[in-house]
This record gives structure tokens, C-alpha cells and sequence, in this order.
């Protein structure tokens, strides 16, 4: 599998990619979405785990580092979504798939909103020992919605 620098037209012409086409994964023939959806899932339960872990003692630093996992759930978040979206214009309108694609796409963004709930809830308290239980509840929500 090679990176196509240029995109090449049916007649030949060399063009240079689109940010859609790049979103959509056209310069590597694969979709990016995919790619992406594994960091907010695996971040967002990472912070719960190391939320319960702070809760059963003996790791301190485990708030501030679920702390920056949130922060780097938001980042994947936002971009599996750009790449979603990409995905999704390109779909016809009048198909089921775009129907499923629009309310998984919906679902995300009450998952991305309570991600960030949790971090501005805890952001304030990032240094504590210990997280707190309405962290671990929303992370918990989180992770499912996720």
C-alpha cells in the first residue's frame, strides 16, 4: 500500500487531493474513520479504569492521568468525527445507511458531550488523590454510550 500524492482523473490529469478526499482516506485507498474510532473507546475506558483504580487506593496520580486520557478522548473524538463526516457526505441521502450513519453520528455526540462534562467537572480537582464518584459515574456513561 502506497500514499497516492496526487489524485489521477479518469483522463489522466494529476490533481492535488482534496481535505474531503483526505479525510475520507482516498491518498491511502482506506477509509481513516476506522482507523481513528479506536482512540476515544480506548481512552475513555482507560480513564474509568484508572478512576476505580484511584478509588481502591494506592495510586495517587491516577485522577491526573485519567485526567489527560479524557483530554485525548476529546482528540479522538473530534477527529474520527471529521473523518465520519467526510464518510457520510459521500453517501446518498435517500439509503438506510445514511439514516444509520447520521444517528451513530448523533450517539457520538452525546458520548463526546459527556466526556466533557466529566473534564470540566474534574479539571478543577485534577491533582486529587483520589477521583471522585461522580467521575467514575460519568465515565461509566461514557464508556457505555461510547
Amino acid at each position: 500500500m502506497a500514499i497516492k500524492l496526487r489524485a489521477t482523473s479518469p483522463t489522466g490529469e494529476t490533481r492535488m487531493w482534496t481535505l474531503r478526499e483526505i479525510a475520507q482516506g482516498k491518498p491511502i485507498d482506506r477509509p481513516i474513520h476506522p482507523m481513528l474510532i479506536h482512540f476515544p473507546i480506548a481512552f475513555t475506558i482507560g480513564a474509568l479504569g484508572l478512576d476505580v483504580l484511584s478509588r481502591l487506593g494506592g495510586f495517587p496520580a491516577a485522577p491526573l492521568a485519567a485526567t489527560w486520557l479524557i483530554v485525548g478522548a476529546l482528540v479522538g473524538f473530534a477527529g474520527a468525527a471529521i473523518a465520519g463526516l467526510a464518510d457520510r457526505s459521500a453517501m446518498p441521502k435517500a439509503v438506510k445507511i445514511h439514516r444509520i450513519a447520521t444517528r451513530h453520528a448523533l450517539v457520538q455526540v452525546v458520548a463526546a458531550a459527556i466526556v466533557v462534562v466529566s473534564l470540566v467537572l474534574r479539571w478543577p480537582d485534577r491533582n486529587a488523590p483520589e477521583s471522585d464518584l461522580v467521575w467514575i459515574a460519568l465515565g461509566t456513561l461514557g464508556a457505555l454510550v461510547v
